[in-house]
C-alpha cells in the first residue's frame, strides 16, 4: 500500500477530527463527555477504495472521535501507539478481515495498551467474515452511526462481548493473530477468486457462492487432489496426516456464508475442520452446507481443541492474507488470547 501515514486533523488539535456540531451531541445523564473513539480506516480495503469519504459526515456529527488513515500496513503500530497515548477506549476498524487481523496483532504483540481497548469491526473489505461473526455487519453507515450514538449516550457497554482470537506461531516470523486459518485447496480458492471473480465487481455473497461452487466442481471432476499435511492436536495426542481437500482452524462460531461448525468431540476455543479429497467426501458435505451446519462424518473431522500444529509445504491463509509454510517449520495455532468486541 503506497502513500504516507496520515491522521485526519483539524486546525486546533493535531490528532483530532474536530468538525463538531454541538446540537448533535447527546451527553449522558452525568453530563460527562462520552468515552473517546478512534476510527482506523484502511484506504486499501476494497470498499474504501471505492468510497473513501463514506463516513465523513457521520464523524463530523460527533465529538470525541479521532479518525486515522491507514495507507500502508506499517502505519498500524504508529496509529495504535497514538490511540494508546490519547487514551482511546474504543477502536473502530474500518476495513476487511485482513485489516482486523493486523489490528489484533498490533494490540497483542507487545502492544502499547496495558489492557486492549474495545474493538468494533465494520464490513469494509472484500471478505468480512470477522465483522459478521464477532461485531457489526449489514449497512456500515447505519452500524457506525448507531455505535457513535450508543457511545455518546453511555449505552455501548451493554453490547460488548469477549471473543478468543487465533494466535499463529511460525519459527522465524512474528506471531500473527486472526480469526480464520485455512490450508490445502482453500488457498487455491482464494487465489482463483482474486484473479477471476473479484475483478468482475459482483456483490460479496455472489462472489463467495461462485467461489465455493467452483471449488466443488474441481473436487468432483478430479481437478484437485488436496494437499499433504500432518495435523497434531494438543489433547490426547490425536493426529491426522495425508492428503486433505480442506483444513480449517478458527475461533469463529459462524464462517463464510453463515456456515457453523458443530463439534461433538474435544475441548478448547479452536474449531478444527478437515475434509479428505474425493467425490464421496465432497458430496456428503452438501447437505451440511445447505443446513449451514458442519458435522463429523467418515471423511470429515469437526472437533474442538486447545491448540493444533500443522506441518506442510505450501501456502496458507489467515483472514484472507496469504503466507508460505514449510514442513520443517511447523505452524502452531491456539486460542488462548481474547479481545473485546462491540456486537449487535
Amino acid at each position: 500500500m503506497a502513500g504516507k501515514f496520515k491522521i485526519v486533523k483539524s486546525k486546533l488539535l493535531k490528532h483530532y477530527v474536530s468538525r463538531v456540531e454541538p446540537l448533535s451531541i447527546h451527553l449522558r445523564s452525568s453530563d460527562l463527555p462520552p468515552p473517546s473513539v478512534a476510527i482506523l480506516s484502511n484506504h486499501m480495503s476494497t470498499r474504501n477504495q471505492q468510497d473513501r469519504g463514506w463516513l465523513n459526515d457521520i464523524v463530523a456529527a460527533h465529538d470525541c472521535v479521532q479518525h486515522f488513515i491507514i495507507d500502508k500496513i506499517t502505519d498500524v503500530p504508529t496509529i495504535l501507539a497514538q490511540c494508546a497515548a490519547n487514551e482511546i477506549e474504543t477502536l473502530v476498524v474500518d476495513g476487511g478481515d485482513g485489516t482486523a487481523g493486523l489490528v489484533f496483532s498490533g494490540l497483542l504483540n507487545d502492544g502499547p495498551y496495558t489492557s486492549p481497548p474495545v474493538l468494533a469491526l465494520l464490513p469494509s473489505g472484500k471478505t468480512n467474515m470477522t465483522a459478521a461473526a464477532w461485531s457489526l455487519s449489514g449497512d456500515r453507515r447505519e452500524a457506525l452511526a448507531s455505535l457513535l450514538r450508543k457511545n455518546a449516550n453511555g449505552n455501548l457497554a451493554n453490547a460488548i462481548h469477549t471473543q478468543p482470537v487465533l494466535a499463529l506461531y511460525q519459527n522465524g516470523a512474528p506471531t500473527r493473530h486472526g480469526a480464520f486459518f485455512g490450508g490445502a485447496d482453500v488457498v487455491d480458492g482464494i487465489l482463483y477468486c482474486r484473479k477471476n471473480i473479484y475483478p468482475r465487481g459482483w456483490p460479496n455473497t455472489v462472489s463467495h457462492v461462485a467461489a465455493v461452487a467452483i471449488l466443488f466442481w474441481r473436487a468432483m471432476t478430479g481437478g484437485k487432489q488436496g494437499g499433504t499435511i500432518k495435523v497434531t492436536g494438543e489433547q490426547n495426542g490425536w493426529q491426522q496426516d495425508g492428503r486433505f481437500y480442506v483444513v480449517i482452524a478458527t475461533t469463529m462460531d459462524k464462517m463464510l456464508l453463515g456456515m457453523r461448525p458443530d463439534p461433538k468431540v474435544g475441548d478448547g476455543p479452536v474449531h478444527y475442520i478437515s475434509l479428505r479429497p474425493g467425490a464421496g467426501a465432497v458430496l456428503s458435505t452438501v447437505p451440511n452446507m445447505l443446513r449451514r451446519l458442519l458435522k463429523q462424518s467418515n471423511k470429515r473431522t469437526v472437533r474442538r481443541t486447545a491448540s493444533i500444529t500443522f506441518a506442510f509445504d505450501g501456502s496458507y491463509t489467515l483472514d484472507g492474507e496469504l503466507y508460505d509454510a514449510s514442513e520443517d517449520k511447523p505452524l502452531t495455532i491456539d486460542g488462548n488470547q481474547a479481545l473485546r468486541f462491540v456486537r449487535w
